[in-house]
């Protein structure tokens, strides 16, 4: 295979995933290529329309064809036929070329503020993508493609993951449903891949730098080698329900120093959103993903800190990192 100690973030969309995979990306070794399917079928933020075209015509029809499933799928929340071996070197090739060609402002332009990556730096740094949705089923292929691959499972308070869907229109019920199969579906992949780990959406939110120092010990990624940590700027809810951007325009990649990490994110996001979700839906979200709930260590009452678990890296005391006074620094 031509990709190297891959990693793979697996989670709900409106789940979290964006602020993990850029702590991976904040280490100059790994370079980011976003959400699995959009590698495969393409994305407006960084495709034209010739290039979604080309994505769907070269990378995922093949796929399709020769599974005879929509593979690369998210809405398809069900197990995935094994690729052939064919299959799984186009895969390969695909993932490996989307990295190179990823230099892109919100991928892999910088690998840190200002200092941009070279073509050789980008080829010998490791994938990482993101598995969102029906393609945590899809993780199962990256399993038996890439033996030295790190994977995660990241997990987040289910009624602030049914909240954020329940507003866009969709039934509480279904998300419980998703929920219920997803979270299962990582906690069994936790269990029989030993380089498979859980993370808690709230333990990153309220102990950013101790997270990634967990993770990256998990990845086998030298803290030392970070000086700054990049994030993408994100629309957050605040206490009043209202969409709260914290940069100039979404999608923004921003630099900060490990000073400026703690106390970045808003610790009330999931009691924000939470607060905001009926007794009807909470009890139609529970009819399906009570037990899953529980075995997070959620509880049932609408806010508490998850208990541990076996399951879960936990946020490790903060080692020292070069520190930059410097107010958020922008990409570019």
């Amino acid at each position: 295979m031509l990709n190297r100690e891959a990693v793979f973030v697996n989670g709900f969309s409106r789940g979290g995933t964006t602020m993990l995979t850029n702590l991976l990306a904040s280490h100059p070794e790994v370079c980011l290529v976003g959400e699995t399917h959009h590698v495969f079928k393409g994305h407006n933020i960084t495709d034209n329309a010739w290039r979604v075209i080309n994505k769907c015509l070269f990378h995922d029809a093949p796929i399709l064809m020769g599974q005879g499933q929509n593979f690369f799928s998210p809405r398809l929340v069900q197990p995935r036929k094994p690729l052939k071996g064919w299959s799984q070197r186009l895969v390969d090739r695909v993932l490996y070329r989307e990295k190179l060609r990823s230099n892109h402002p919100v991928f892999n332009r910088y690998k840190t503020a200002g200092l941009e990556y070279t073509r050789d730096e980008i080829a010998e740094s490791r994938l990482l993508c993101k598995n969102i949705d029906g393609m945590i089923y899809g993780n199962d292929a990256f399993v038996d493609m890439y033996p030295d691959a790190t994977f995660f499972g990241l997990v987040r308070n289910g009624f602030a993951v049914c909240e954020g869907h329940v507003r866009r229109g969709r039934s509480a019920k279904e998300i419980g449903w998703r929920y219920r199969v997803l979270v299962n579906k990582m906690l069994s992949d936790c269990d029989r891949v030993p380089s498979y780990r859980m993370i808690r959406f709230e333990d990153l939110v309220d102990n950013p730098m101790g997270t990634l120092q967990a993770v990256y010990a998990h990845a086998g990624l030298a803290v030392d080698r970070v000086r700054e940590i990049r994030m993408q700027v994100r629309r957050v809810m605040d206490s009043h329900g209202n969409h709260q951007l914290k940069g100039d325009a979404e999608w923004d990649v921003v630099w900060l120093s490990p000073s400026e990490m703690n106390g970045y994110f808003d610790s009330d996001v999931d009691a924000n959103q939470i607060r905001r979700l009926s007794a009807r839906d909470r009890d139609d979200f529970l009819s399906e993903a009570e037990e899953s709930m529980e075995r997070l260590g959620y509880s049932m009452d609408r806010v508490e800190v998850p208990h541990e678990s076996h399951y879960f890296c936990v946020p490790l005391p903060a080692a020292d990192l070069r520190e930059d006074q410097s107010s958020i620094r922008r990409a570019a």
